[in-house]
């Protein structure tokens, strides 16, 4: 099968559009579709990655009939992702000992944590200076030996 062949069994068979519903869906003209399906007709890069993109089709299936039809979804693995944030086995079994339990248990637990967390007060952050100038006045900066000893440095080097 020819990329042109692969264009229209994809909106024939697995899209059920005609010509002029695919090239709605893509802001072209029905022709321009026409085109496309007609053997040994070039396919331009930018159709080929405006189909994909909106489709999920694998451009390695639109271009050279190479399965699968389309790009695999990305997957995320909680258990790759607790061991590179250093995860402990006992965490692990924690998260999935979670996981496993019935959705409403796990809806009460996420309750019960949330009343916890709503009885912790926010720190005051009131004793903390809005200015360096403020800061400098609660917390005076310390003299280094320079400016001690009259611009040379005066300190034991360790032995």
């Amino acid at each position: 099968m020819t990329i042109n062949e692969r264009i229209k069994f994809f909106r024939k068979e697995i899209l059920h559009f005609n010509q002029r519903q695919l090239a709605n869906e893509l802001g072209m003209a029905q022709t321009g579709i026409s085109g496309l399906e007609q053997n040994g007709r070039t396919v331009t890069d930018l159709f080929i990655n405006t189909l994909c993109l909106k489709y999920n089709l694998s451009e390695a299936w639109l271009r050279d009939g190479i399965e699968p039809m389309y790009m695999e979804a990305p997957t995320f693995s909680l258990d790759q992702f607790a061991r590179e944030r250093g995860a402990s086995e006992l965490e692990l079994q924690i998260l999935k000992a979670y996981f496993s339990l019935d959705p409403d248990i796990r809806k009460a637990v996420i309750e019960h944590f949330r009343s916890q967390f709503a009885t912790v007060k926010p720190h005051d952050f009131s004793d903390i200076p809005d200015t360096p100038e403020e800061f400098e006045k609660m917390y005076p900066p310390i003299e280094d030996d320079e400016e001690k000893y009259g611009g040379e440095d005066h300190r034991i080097a360790a032995g």
